[in-house]
């Protein structure tokens, strides 16, 4: 298919930054030639982690977020610090639960919201988890953290504790993988 992006850049201006975004405002132009504007958002790229046991249960950490002023359960991930994903990846899943893995298989990757962000995710696998001490670190936002079935998953998505995107769609990576996996 050979599609023409609907929208061109004339100028690009910062309207906001701080260590984690920048907020950028675009002066466009569409096919017609008629000037507009697009404003969106630049962060870094991120990871997000399924990690499994050998009884196939996947960890999850469960936090307050501030924007939506709401707990829920996640899969453990962050922005990366200009580390390849893998090794970011690696560094959260140990950061946030303490857990390292032997095993590591990339699952997929997604923009977390084109229309309005830069920021694109990667899912990894992580098995064959080995436990250590979890090093609170500061900022972390985790109340609880703990191993679910996927039956368990399946009830606190229908009851609306897990809620994020990029969890949901790390868990449909996951279930995509054991398609070809089983």
């Amino acid at each position: 298919m050979n599609e023409a992006p609907s929208k061109t850049k004339v100028s690009s201006k910062i309207v906001y930054q701080n260590p984690w975004i920048t907020v950028r405002e675009d002066q466009t132009r569409d096919p017609a030639g008629d000037l507009g504007i697009y404003g969106y958002l630049e962060s870094r790229d991120s990871c997000m982690v399924v990690a499994v046991d050998d009884k196939e249960r996947i960890y999850f950490v469960r936090g307050f977020r501030y924007p939506s002023q709401s707990f829920g359960w996640e899969l453990p991930g962050g922005g990366g610090d200009g580390e390849d994903l893998l090794a970011a990846s690696k560094r959260e899943l140990e950061e946030e639960t303490g857990i390292t893995a032997q095993s590591w298989d990339k699952l997929g990757e997604a923009y977390v919201c084109n229309g309005l962000m830069t920021e694109k995710m990667a899912v990894y696998l992580a098995r064959d988890l080995s436990f250590g001490g979890h090093k609170e670190q500061p900022g972390e936002v985790f109340s609880d953290m703990r191993f679910f079935t996927r039956d368990e998953i399946d009830a606190l998505i229908a009851q609306g504790e897990i809620n994020d995107c990029q969890t949901l769609a790390g868990l449909h990576y996951y279930q995509l993988w054991r398609k070809d996996n089983p």
